[in-house]
């Protein structure tokens, strides 16, 4: 389906910070700060929108299983279901505020989901812009009679000049899960993390502020209630094999994520979780 013909909603705060969010997955697919021209963040000219499809770049939500870890397919079912708008107002003046919400039941999904995640639940997705700044928090609520467990993130595509000029800062000191090597874990000694070609590591025990720098800009990542975080570039031979990106997005592209992936969250029915990632062009 054409980006044109995907529902979606815009927000713009009165400072003239701007983003769009697709109902298909709640997924935010553009961010304007205020005063600046330039999207921050990266989608492809091959993304493909529309129903059971996920929007390559914007923010996908990773829920209820981060990456392969689990019974279900990549990233969980959460990116590709519709959500619905609750409201489009509210919070401090300014501001710019959207709230989507997903409500499922056990037996509403294809049967090989309901077997393999047999939970009721609600989720809602809070978008808000003002000034420099975009947060995005996800709440869910077990709405069942029995414990549910999940992972989850935020997997934002950042827009860069060029990945292999770009830094991220604040990961030195932490272990972390390199999938490009088999899965094995390490220890980051860099005082920063320099982006030289394809990456895919989850850092455990993440702090709650990193960095993001390019030659000419900056990008603060602020997270709460994700424990871990996650970098990611394709590289070459992925986006050149890939059938929604073009062949050099690599360069263009950064996912610096906030994730709870080491341990899952568990909630007792009643009980609810809620995780945000806020982040500020500088």
């Amino acid at each position: 389906m054409p980006a044109s013909h995907a529902p979606a909603v815009l927000i713009h705060a009165a400072d003239g910070a701007r983003a769009r969010v697709q109902l298909d997955g709640a997924q935010v697919t553009s961010w304007i700060p205020a005063g600046a021209a330039e999207d921050r963040l990266f989608v492809s000219a091959r993304a493909e929108y529309g129903a059971g499809a996920s929007v390559r770049g914007g923010i996908p939500i990773c829920f209820p299983q981060f990456g392969p870890f689990g019974p279900l397919p990549q990233h969980g079912f959460a990116r590709t279901t519709r959500w619905r708008v609750v409201r489009e107002a509210g919070g401090d003046p300014g501001e710019a505020r959207l709230v989507l919400t997903h409500r499922d039941v056990a037996d509403a999904r294809p049967a090989v989901e309901r077997d393999a995640w047999p939970h009721a639940f609600t989720a809602e997705l809070l978008v808000q812009v003002e000034g420099a700044a975009l947060a995005v928090r996800l709440d869910v609520l077990n709405t069942g009679d029995s414990a549910l467990t999940f992972t989850a993130a935020f997997h934002p595509y950042f827009a860069v000049g060029d990945a292999f000029a770009t830094s991220v800062h604040g990961l030195a000191g932490l272990t972390y899960r390199d999938a490009l090597r088999d899965g094995s874990v390490f220890l980051e000694d860099a005082a920063a993390l320099a982006i030289t070609g394809p990456i895919d590591r989850i850092y455990y025990g993440a702090p709650e502020v990193l960095e993001v720098h390019e030659p000419d800009r900056s990008l603060r990542v602020e997270m709460s209630g994700f424990e871990d975080a996650v970098v990611w570039n394709p590289g070459a031979a992925i986006t050149a094999a890939k059938r929604d990106f073009v062949p050099g997005d690599e360069r263009r592209m950064l996912c610096v994520e906030a994730a709870v992936v080491r341990r899952p969250v568990s909630l007792a029915p009643g009980a609810r979780w809620s995780g945000r990632q806020r982040m500020i062009a500088g």
